[in-house]
């Protein structure tokens, strides 16, 4: 999936080269950022595609830590492309979290790492979700699911009911 949007955004970009306008793409999960010394003491991006989305108004984050869109809920990827190319808005930026009293990913969590508070545009991630948390469960299950190094749960992507079809 990163390949593709990959070749998509640079396609985008591309264009908007060709046209005279400036852009930095942003590659989805990029593997050497994620190495990076930073990453992994943070474990935080230089640009986060979830922030970037909010900003566009494509939704917002939850109480996991995942971007939520209204139509997809947490079920989708995000690549970001900044740009001084004159585009029309298409949405209007979203500072505050929509999952009010919701707490599907938070009870089931195995890792427990977020705590229910609201995300918004103020708040850092810290404050409401520990990613630490997250990643140690995270591999911990893929090594005993798995048998893999790699970290990957995806329960709190599963129970949300945002975007799920019924």
């Amino acid at each position: 999936m990163n390949k593709n949007l990959s070749k998509l955004i640079h396609n985008v970009g591309d264009y908007i080269i060709a046209n005279g306008y400036n852009c930095k793409i942003v590659e989805p999960s990029d593997e050497n950022e994620i190495k990076n010394e930073n990453y992994q003491r943070t474990l935080r991006t230089s640009i986060s595609h979830k922030m970037v989305a909010t900003r566009a108004g494509l939704g917002w984050i939850g109480k996991t830590d995942l971007f939520i869109s209204k139509k997809f809920g947490p079920r989708l990827r995000l690549v970001s492309l900044l740009t001084d190319y004159p585009l029309d808005q298409t949405g209007k930026a979203i500072n505050n979290s929509r999952c009010g009293k919701c707490i599907e990913c938070i009870s089931a969590c195995p890792a427990k790492a977020g705590n229910g508070q609201l995300w918004d545009i103020h708040t850092d991630r810290d404050v409401f979700f520990d990613a630490y948390k997250c990643r140690a469960k995270c591999v911990e299950l893929s090594k005993k699911y798995l048998n893999s190094n790699s970290a990957t749960c995806g329960i709190c992507v599963s129970v949300c009911p945002i975007g799920m079809r019924k």
